[in-house]
């Protein structure tokens, strides 16, 4: 934030200066009460109060476009509207996102900070025996005020405030604490039943960077009594990864403590090569850009077929993501796809759904 100059009269009413970066910017600032200034009437300005600051850009976040928020500059100011100083101070000026991000997304550096994040479990079933083979475990978050948030939000302010590896740590964290939960509560309700596994979503780039964080998640999990070997690390945006490897090296020392892996999103604008002879996951998840609709898509078949061969000749596990149609199911049991994983298999939920498919409603299909 550009600072006010000492030599200003502090009783004098702060001003917000901002240089808009087109007309239509003009427009909807005209819109929220500011008034061309006197000096110059290219700039525009708002009389507040740093009680109103807040308010203030958080409208501006909401009603101006990212490119004009990133192309408009600004300065807060105490110099009268006809004195040079003002325009000195101007000099000094910021890019309006510097500040409008952080407003709109002051939620997240709450929710960060007090770890406010709750968690919702998507079964993956077995599809050629019906059941229930683990859950992903999708991060949700609710803020004081009550409000709640997708995981794509919770995403888009993390990358906004470039936060993306202590929102992964952080959600990790909980996300273990909640696992060993729910597995206290099911044991306590089917003593007999194997542990369930669940899938954790993580970036490579966090492996590679803090991987003292790994360790510490190994020893949680150990210390709230669960076993490695019931989480598999999903890695996202693992492309430009690939041939890291810090990374290869890190993954082979979590598999030895017993974690498994996933590659997350894999579809057919990536050559599956890659992914199978540069770092042999143990499960692929197809992306629902290829799964859906592929009952009926025959371009689509072949690709599922050449990738489940591929996989299955390396003993890779697949998983279909995106299931939502009867026929799409169908297809992907009938052609021998380990897992599924989509809405119209079963929602995410805060508590574990154990229900078996009804394979029979599937089969009516073929």
């Amino acid at each position: 934030m550009a600072l006010i100059h000492p030599e200003t009269i502090l009783t004098d009413p702060l001003k917000l200066i901002v240089q808009p970066h087109d007309l239509k910017t003009v427009h909807a600032l005209d819109a929220m009460g500011f008034q061309p200034l006197p000096l110059v009437p290219q700039l525009v300005y708002l009389v507040t109060t740093r009680s109103q600051l807040a308010e203030t850009f958080l409208g501006l976040s909401e009603t101006l476009s990212e490119v004009s928020q990133l192309h408009s500059r600004y300065c807060l100011t105490r110099s009268p509207l006809d004195s040079k100083a003002l325009l000195v101070e101007f000099l000094s000026a910021q890019p309006l996102n510097t500040i409008t991000e952080s407003a709109r997304y002051a939620w997240f550096l709450q929710v960060l900070a007090k770890q406010s994040f709750f968690f919702k479990y998507q079964p993956i079933f077995d599809l050629q025996r019906g059941h229930v083979t683990a859950y992903e475990c999708l991060a949700r978050a609710r803020c004081e005020q009550g409000r709640s948030f997708s995981g794509q939000q919770l995403i888009d302010a993390a990358q906004s405030l470039k936060l993306m590896r202590e929102f992964d740590d952080t959600a990790r964290v909980v996300c273990i604490e909640a696992i060993a939960q729910l597995r206290s509560t099911q044991a306590l309700r089917f003593p007999d039943a194997e542990p369930p596994t669940f899938f954790i979503n993580v970036l490579p780039n966090t492996i590679i960077h803090d991987p003292n964080a790994f360790e510490q998640t190994f020893q949680q999990a150990i210390d709230l009594g669960l076993r490695p070997q019931q989480i598999v690390f999903e890695l996202t945006e693992v492309e430009s990864l690939l041939h890291s490897s810090e990374l290869h090296r890190m993954i082979s020392l979590l598999r030895e403590w017993g974690f498994r892996f996933a590659v997350d999103d894999l579809c057919g604008n990536v050559s599956a090569d890659h992914y199978f002879m540069e770092f042999q996951p143990d499960v692929i998840k197809i992306d629902r850009q290829l799964v859906s609709g592929c009952g009926q898509h025959p371009l689509k078949q072949v690709l599922l077929k050449s990738l489940l061969q591929s996989a299955h000749e390396l003993n890779i596990e697949v998983l279909a993501e995106g299931l939502e149609t009867i026929t799409d199911i169908e297809f992907c049991r009938t052609i021998g796809i380990d897992y599924g994983q989509g809405f119209g298999l079963a929602l995410p939920e805060r508590t574990l759904q154990t229900k078996p498919l009804n394979l029979l409603k599937f089969a009516q299909v073929s």
